[in-house]
């Protein structure tokens, strides 16, 4: 029986048997043991075209059906996927591709800066993640915030110096509500040592746990939330440090 809140997305489960379980519906192809998860769809297109990618499966739901694919670095087989936005989508997501037999991840996309002077493309690595959103709950105790794993960190850490990619290690803040960072969130983020918005890493780091996964991301600075007006920056349209970054991220995969 649980015990019962006043509030129920803190009524906690600790049982991992559900009554769908990811296994129970995927279908299980040979696949990588690394994966890259990017919200660039436009560099998931320039590999298509350049034929360096292979579809091996498919992540289907009511609305879009999400290509599972397989590329190689450095000789090296990884998986590539684009994400799904939004907290829950990307949970569901994760979930099907660990059923179907990947083990290690590395997500990379974009996220909106709170702190000025971040410049477009900077990268940010998460180390935590404030929980204000709710698919986490289902799969982690209540608490304020989440860590990425340590071991996942290092091993971005490791490669983005190796590559002399500049970079600021971090806290994220995980929201469902795109319409709703309010001045005052904001502003309270901030205070709790934010630097970056999204909609995803809090929900990729409790799914991973949960699941005993190894998971790590990259935020891409994006638009401008520290100032008196929200500043676009144009930062979806910075073609090569996307392409770049999906790269660096296929070889981190094969170094987890």
């Amino acid at each position: 029986m649980l015990k019962e809140s006043l509030f129920p997305i803190l009524e906690f489960d600790s049982n991992k048997q559900a009554k769908i379980q990811p296994s129970s519906i995927i279908n299980k192809p040979p696949v990588p043991k690394a994966c890259v998860i990017t919200f660039f769809k436009e560099v998931i297109h320039k590999k298509l075209e350049s034929g360096e990618l292979k579809q091996i499966g498919i992540s289907p739901t009511e609305t879009i059906d999400i290509p599972v694919y397989k590329t190689t670095y450095n000789g090296c087989p990884v998986g590539l996927v684009g994400g799904f936005v939004g907290a829950a989508g990307s949970a569901a997501l994760l979930e099907e591709l660990i059923a179907s037999g990947f083990e290690k991840f590395i997500v990379c996309g974009g996220a909106g800066v709170l702190k000025r002077g971040i410049q477009v493309g900077h990268l940010v690595v998460p180390y935590s993640a404030v929980r204000d959103e709710g698919v986490s709950y289902h799969y982690i105790e209540p608490s304020r915030e989440i860590e990425c794993n340590p071991d996942a960190v290092r091993a971005i850490e490791r490669v983005l110096n190796q590559e002399k990619i500049p970079f600021i290690k971090a806290k994220t803040w995980t929201t469902d509500a795109i319409f709703r960072e309010t001045e005052a969130k904001i502003e309270k983020r901030v205070a709790e040592g934010c630097v970056t918005v999204e909609m995803e890493a809090a929900a990729f780091f409790a799914v991973s746990k949960f699941r005993n996964v190894l998971l790590g991301q990259i935020l891409y600075g994006g638009d401008d939330l520290s100032g008196i007006e929200w500043d676009r920056r144009l930062w979806n349209s910075r073609e090569m440090i996307r392409i770049n970054l999906v790269d660096v991220c296929l070889k981190i995969a094969t170094q987890l």
